[in-house]
This record gives C-alpha cells, structure tokens and sequence, in this order.
C-alpha cells in the first residue's frame, strides 16, 4: 500500500523539514495492523510549500477506466 496522509492532533513532535514544534499537523506514513505509523511530520507552512506536489492528481486517477478501442474477444 503506498503512502497514505492523515491529520495528527493532540501529539507534540518536531517537523521533520524545518525543525519547529508543532502539535496538530499532517503527516504522511503507512497503516501496519490498522495502526497508523507516521514517517515524516510537518508544520502548516511546510505542508503549503510541499502541497501542490504531494496533493496533485496524476492524469490516470483522473480517469481509471481505460476507454474500449476494440473488442476483448475476436
């Protein structure tokens, strides 16, 4: 499973780009056994620099059925 994004309330931590004290912040990680597991952490104003790259969707999720050009069986 790829990453998955998730808001982070009430836990201090350190953002992982800049290095200031944050207590609600988004963070980016992996589910094992239905337990969210945080790899980076980041502030607001970091997350806003990074955003247009992470948030932007890829042409094919656009569209996840590939249109029929010619029959499956000849």
């Amino acid at each position: 499973m790829g990453p998955v994004w998730r808001l982070m309330k009430g836990g201090n931590a350190a953002c992982d780009r800049c290095g200031r004290e944050i207590e609600d912040f988004p963070a980016v990680g992996r589910v094992v056994d239905f337990q969210f597991e945080p790899l980076e952490r980041y502030c607001w104003d970091c997350y806003r620099y990074i955003s247009p790259f992470v948030d932007e969707v890829s042409p094919e999720s656009s569209t996840p059925f590939q249109p029929v050009t010619k029959p499956a069986l000849p």
